[in-house]
């Protein structure tokens, strides 16, 4: 069975667990991402390194990011976050403040109105980490509890114009029977740039399973129409796989 990634990152890895279960793997990337230069947010950065009562933390790779650009800097930020009480969107970002030594004191279900029932009364000063865009419901909500909110932007998404219509043509003309998402970003991506986003639902919901890294991610496959044939709710590419595989399975019984 031949499985489209629309992912960026890990895509090798994607390639390597795929072709063990027995699949047949593209790797046709929705999304790309970049960087924010370092100096674009320096003074940011170095407000953060005098210190916040509240740092949500909402991706993973974000934490790591910021981490690097404040060494880049010269700056420990790892000990003012030590003194702020931390919250984690979901699991991935759980798992690296961990590994830094920062563990949460709350973790979301991965969706970001999940952080705003955790939020601990202000006032106080919060640092909040985008990933690739702004976030206007929890700036709003930790405006409501007294916070001043400084935004942290370590990298932003932007679409894949080439990625796009591969994928959109592999979906239409039935040259995958399956599609990875691993972000809500990437199923966004594909259908605000699908020359035909009704052609391509259908195509989705009747030739080629939809399959989602997480609830947010599914939810986005909803929200266009999408009923996504498989959910993986660990937010792990070898759990999606293999689940994906004994769905198969069930479905042939």
């Amino acid at each position: 069975m031949r499985i489209a990634y629309a992912g960026l990152r890990r895509r090798e890895e994607f390639k390597a667990l795929a072709e063990k279960l027995g699949f047949t793997p593209l790797l046709l990337p929705a999304q790309s991402t970049e960087r924010v230069p370092v100096p674009e947010y320096r003074d940011r950065l170095r407000e953060l390194s005098q210190g916040v009562d509240l740092f949500l933390a909402t991706t993973g790779v974000g934490v790591r990011d910021l981490l690097e650009g404040g060494r880049a800097l010269g700056l420990d930020l790892k000990a003012p976050l030590a003194q702020a009480h931390r919250l984690a969107r979901g699991a991935k970002a759980a798992r690296v403040l961990r590994e830094e030594g920062l563990p949460p004191h709350a973790t979301g279900d991965g969706t970001s109105p999940s952080l705003i029932p955790l939020l601990p009364p202000g006032p106080g000063r919060a640092a909040l980490q985008l990933y690739g865009k702004p976030l206007p419901l929890l700036e709003a909500a930790l405006a409501q509890r007294g916070y001043a909110v400084l935004p942290l932007m370590p990298y932003r998404h932007l679409p894949n114009p080439e990625g796009i219509r591969a994928l959109e043509a592999a979906i239409r003309e039935g040259a995958v029977e399956a599609v990875a998402f691993v972000a809500a970003i990437q199923v966004e991506f594909l259908f605000e740039g699908a020359k035909d986003p009704q052609a391509l639902r259908e195509a989705l919901n009747a030739r080629a399973k939809a399959l989602a890294v997480g609830r947010v991610t599914a939810d986005a496959l909803r929200e266009w129409g999408v009923k996504p044939f498989y959910v993986d709710e660990t937010e792990r590419l070898g759990s999606m796989l293999q689940g994906f595989k004994r769905a198969l399975f069930q479905e042939a019984v």
